[in-house]
């Protein structure tokens, strides 16, 4: 009997969308807070993190995508290349190319992960998950943000500054992010190239008119 509630755990948490929408809260709630301490040296550790992570999102994909098969299979297809990838980069030697492909694979698949929340908040759906799929929303963007920010910086290196030195871990791009989604402004990370400056302005309005329009939202209804 406890095996086969075991089994059927899982099952269970991914056709509820509510328990969908709060794991996948969980997950990236645990991915901001620990990725800084975990992948700031690219390591064997990082590389497992991350996938859990991966992994953690596609779980969570069943019960939200039953509407929308062209995004599970978008998120399905680029969290599969993002695992593969990730495994190829541990190997010694591996190419440089490799990283600027395991970028563009996480970028797509947060942004189809955005993409579903946005369908997911502006359907028919009982207030509880439209409020936490708004979470999930804001949450993404900023990590979101991160990978373009670090985009930026491969393409044009220095685009940004951090105490008169160039950055380039991923961690310190996610830092930027929130403290940008959420216009604290601290000041120890400058945008200096035009591109980049152009990304945190447009975060900074996404991250005041965000809350505003969901708030709205829920307020209308």
């Amino acid at each position: 009997m406890f095996r086969r509630s075991l089994f059927t755990f899982p099952q269970k948490l991914t056709r509820n969308p509510d328990a969908s929408l709060g794991l996948l809260l969980i997950i990236l709630i645990s991915s901001i807070l620990f990725s800084p301490l975990i992948m700031e040296h690219q390591s064997l550790g990082g590389t497992l993190f991350s996938c859990l992570m991966i992994v953690g999102f596609v779980l969570t994909l069943r019960s939200l995508t039953e509407t929308t098969q062209r995004i599970r299979l978008w998120l399905q297809a680029t969290g599969i290349a993002m695992v593969i990838l990730r495994g190829f980069a541990e190997f010694p030697q591996s190419p440089q190319w490799l990283s600027f492909f395991i970028l563009m694979a996480s970028m797509l698949f947060h942004l189809g992960m955005m993409l579903m929340l946005i369908r997911h908040l502006f359907s028919v759906k009982p207030q509880a998950e439209k409020l936490l799929a708004a979470i999930n929303f804001y949450l993404l963007t900023g990590i979101t943000f991160s990978y373009l920010y670090l985009t930026v910086n491969l393409v044009s290196p220095g685009a940004f500054d951090l105490a008169n030195q160039s950055i380039s871990s991923w961690p310190d791009y996610l830092y930027f992010s929130f403290v940008t989604l959420t216009t604290l402004g601290y000041g120890d990370i400058l945008p200096l190239s035009p591109l980049a400056q152009s990304l945190v302005s447009l975060e900074a309005i996404v991250g005041v008119l965000s809350p505003t329009v969901m708030i709205a939202r829920f307020v209308g209804k």
